[in-house]
């Protein structure tokens, strides 16, 4: 298909809503909903606090999506925070989004999901360790992640059409195991209701707990990443945003209702398989091997999402003069952003082959969670300074509650962080600040293309 030369990106508009609603879906039902649960459950020390926490964390996501719904109409091209910063606050702020996201939201994100799906195929694999050592000190399970990150990495380079229907595909195979899933274990009749009122002394503070959820809940605005490519997007966009995270939100809430329903006051310890655990108590060990497929087809399907839309971030900003040109480049057609596809694959590779799973999670949390709310605070400066265009766009419902809600509890949940979580936390500030001194160094270096002046 050719490119659309209208197209203020150069992309084409191939999405609907179902489509664009499956990103949304697969990026946000990944390896945080099977590994979360017990520390939620350990920390909060109730099923009914707990369910609490991950309302809270859903609903805090429901804010924001609002908001970014608004700032996707309002700017529907190619970039998501990246596209929506550089519009708000300046270029400056935009290149950090983006570096961020390289960095840390897609690149180390799909490292993990990567290195989960690893962790859950092994024991569907007979005699298969995935700790075992090859060259370098890097295990067998690393090197299958890596291995798997580079063939979807191939698979999203044909095209977002192709990709689209894969992971429209992809969406409804998930969804249907894990409805399967729920079915089956409330049915079975082998667990205990009372587990969805049982108590311990919790071991931490709802905040804590909150900052955990909302690693689970990331994902929300994968539609914004792929705009410039949705069809009608004033109509579509919010559809998808709005209808995938109230979706993701009911699921996470029946799932862990199961896991409290599976699992006895006395099992509940902070393990990160909680899934297999509750299979097991629910259909015995033939069973835990069932639901570690399930788990592993699930994080599999978060993996392709996030390779997918992470891409069209640092395709905008090549186009911007703010990244290398060759980020810029097309597949032969002109529909899928290659170089940035592979660019964002090699380093999720290099980062999977690291085997680091668990110093991965805090650090993504607390970085993406910083970017989401200074994006909604852009919502504030694009509504004053584009009130001409208030009725051809998606406006945010009681706005500006929703904003105030995310940006003031994100304040919160950083302080907290610093406190109690200084090395990871520190280290996504750390990251804010490289990439600061690359903007400075590329501007002094003519990085910028010709005729692109950085604001400010």
């Amino acid at each position: 298909m050719a490119t659309d030369p209208s197209h203020p990106d150069g992309l084409v508009r191939t999405l609907g809503p179902l489509a664009a609603g499956a990103f949304v879906v697969t990026n946000m039902i990944g390896s945080g909903i099977f590994t979360v649960p017990a520390f939620v459950r350990v920390a909060t020390g109730s099923a009914l606090a707990s369910l609490g926490v991950w309302l809270a964390a859903g609903l805090l996501g429901l804010c924001g999506a609002l908001c970014y719904s608004e700032l996707a109409t309002r700017m529907p091209r190619a970039g998501g925070e990246y596209r929506f910063l550089t519009e708000g606050f300046g270029q400056l702020w935009g290149f950090l989004s983006g570096w961020t996201s390289f960095v840390v939201g897609f690149s180390a994100a799909v490292a993990a999901s990567s290195l989960g799906v690893t962790a859950y195929v092994a024991p569907l694999i007979d005699g298969w360790d995935p700790n075992t050592m090859l060259l370098g000190g890097v295990t067998q399970g690393a090197a299958a992640a890596a291995g798997l990150v580079l063939v979807l990495t191939l698979v999203h380079c044909v095209g977002v059409r192709w990709s689209g229907g894969f992971q429209t595909t992809l969406a409804a195979v998930v969804l249907g195991a894990i409805a399967l899933l729920l079915l089956a274990g409330f049915s079975s009749g082998n667990g205990e209701w009372s587990g969805l009122v049982t108590a311990a002394e919790p071991e931490s503070n709802g905040w804590v707990a909150l900052l955990q959820v909302t690693y689970a809940y990331a994902g929300w605005n994968a539609a914004a990443y792929v705009a410039g490519e949705v069809k009608r997007p004033r109509r579509n966009l919010p559809l998808a945003i709005l209808g995938g995270t109230l979706f993701v939100i009911a699921t996470y809430l029946l799932l862990n209702a199961l896991f409290f329903y599976a699992v006895p006051e006395a099992r509940w310890e902070a393990e990160i398989a909680i899934g297999a655990v509750a299979a097991e108590r629910l259909f015995g060990p033939v069973g835990a091997l069932a639901v570690s497929g399930v788990i592993a087809l699930t994080m599999f399907g978060s993996v392709s999402a996030m390779t997918a839309v992470g891409p069209r971030i640092y395709y905008a900003m090549a186009r911007d003069g703010v990244a290398p040109k060759i980020l810029a480049r097309k597949s032969e057609r002109g529909v899928a952003p290659v170089a940035a596809i592979v660019a964002q694959g090699l380093l999720a590779a290099a980062l999977a082959l690291t085997g680091a799973f668990s110093a991965l999670l805090v650090y993504i949390g607390s970085s993406l969670l910083l970017f989401n709310a200074l994006t909604i605070a852009t919502l504030f400066v694009v509504r004053r300074r584009d009130a001409s265009t208030e009725g051809e766009v998606f406006r945010t419902p009681l706005h500006p509650l929703p904003a105030i809600v995310f940006i003031g509890v994100t304040l919160a949940a950083w302080g907290n962080g610093l406190i109690g979580a200084p090395v990871p936390t520190g280290a996504a500030l750390g990251t804010l600040a490289l990439g600061a001194g690359i903007y400075a160094v590329g501007r002094r270096s003519d990085w910028f293309e010709p005729g692109v002046e950085p604001p400010g």
